[in-house]
């Protein structure tokens, strides 16, 4: 009689720290790899996060490290430049992929997939619905 209540007090409480640690772990990841809610700010962070990491590994002068952060400046700058000029090429390509899948549909089919990019693009990102991983990092 007494063994069962061991066992299930076991998975109760194996299963309270598997869900903790899921839940937990769905949080960190949710927060930890959200695209920022404000690009300049991201950017000032980026910039300082960078340049520090460059004076103090480096051993840089302050001179040079101000020459430093300039440099950084101005490539983030053209990277969004980059950016600029991506982004409509790449809305029309998912648009024409789009309208590709949708020549494949029905009309209930093509509504039912209206709303889910509707879903989408409102909130890409639920508690289970993780971001992708950053890129990889080379040597």
């Amino acid at each position: 009689m007494r063994k069962w209540k061991i066992w299930t007090a076991f998975l109760a409480v194996f299963l309270a720290g598997a869900l903790t640690g899921v839940a937990g772990t769905g949080l960190f990841l949710k927060l930890h790899f959200a695209p920022p809610r404000d690009r300049e700010d991201f950017r000032a962070r980026m910039t300082a996060r960078v340049s520090e990491t460059l004076r103090s590994e480096l051993n840089l002068a302050d001179e040079t490290a101000d020459a430093v952060r300039g440099e950084v400046e101005v490539t983030l700058d053209r990277l969004e430049t980059v950016h600029a000029e991506l982004r409509p090429k790449a809305q029309a390509i998912i648009d024409d992929g789009i309208a590709r899948v949708k020549s494949h549909l029905n009309d209930s089919q093509r509504s039912e997939l209206d709303t889910l990019i509707r879903q989408n693009r409102r909130k890409p990102f639920s508690f289970f619905r993780l971001p992708p991983p950053p890129p990889p990092s080379f040597p």
